[in-house]
């Protein structure tokens, strides 16, 4: 393959994850209308494990089988998955797709923010840190908290908290289970499997409503 045929190649993948990872808040909008929150929560951490699992395996890969990468792939599955998409989709109740996505992409800026509390960034520029206070300024336009009351406000504040929870669980992955000798691929199924157990744990909370049949479409 040449490589005009590799940068093709290269962007139609990144076409294509942008709109896999960008038409997820417009999927979770269109399932509350017949599904719970936790429902919904269940449900994407439920395939996403199937579908990573089988590819685990059909890649010729296995499932990690050390306890104490368990337990870190545990806190990482709660803080990574079964947290913040709960978090998306109790606050998608309020919050339309658009905006969910915006607040969203404040996940760098808590990344840094959390490298800075915890001292991981270091030598940090003047330039990094007015950017830094910049993005915040801008999220807060974008929340608009003097033109929002009742639900809308909480909504996006839970998006808010799912995002965090990202750069949470981003900075504990790279110091606990980044480059620490398990294939990417079986982390990420197994993530997955700890998140949907999580979320199942939590299910007689409230995820125990009837489904409507129709899904209200």
């Amino acid at each position: 393959m040449n490589s005009s045929a590799q940068s093709l190649w290269g962007g139609l993948r990144v076409a294509v994850l942008a709109l896999l990872w960008g038409s997820t808040f417009l999927w979770i909008e269109l399932a509350l209308r017949g599904l719970s929150p936790l429902q919904v929560t269940f449900a994407r951490c439920a395939l996403g494990a199937l579908v990573l699992v089988v590819a685990c395996y059909a890649t010729g890969h296995r499932l990690p089988r050390a306890g104490a990468v368990w337990r870190h792939i545990a806190v990482a599955a709660f803080f990574c998955n079964a947290l913040p998409f709960a978090l998306f989709s109790l606050g998608q109740q309020t919050v339309d797709s658009g905006l969910a996505g915006v607040l969203n992409a404040t996940t760098p800026l808590w990344s840094i923010a959390l490298g800075l509390a915890l001292g991981s960034e270091r030598g940090i520029h003047r330039v990094r840190v007015a950017g830094l206070l910049l993005g915040f300024a801008g999220t807060i336009v974008i929340f608009a908290p003097w033109q929002t009351t009742g639900g809308a406000s909480w909504g996006a504040l839970a998006i808010l908290g799912a995002a965090a929870s990202y750069a949470v669980a981003f900075t504990y992955m790279g110091r606990t289970l980044v480059r620490k000798g398990t294939p990417t691929i079986s982390l990420s199924a197994a993530q997955l499997l700890a998140a949907t157990g999580l979320t199942a744990s939590a299910m007689p909370v409230g995820g125990l409503e009837r489904i409507d049949p129709a899904l209200r479409w």
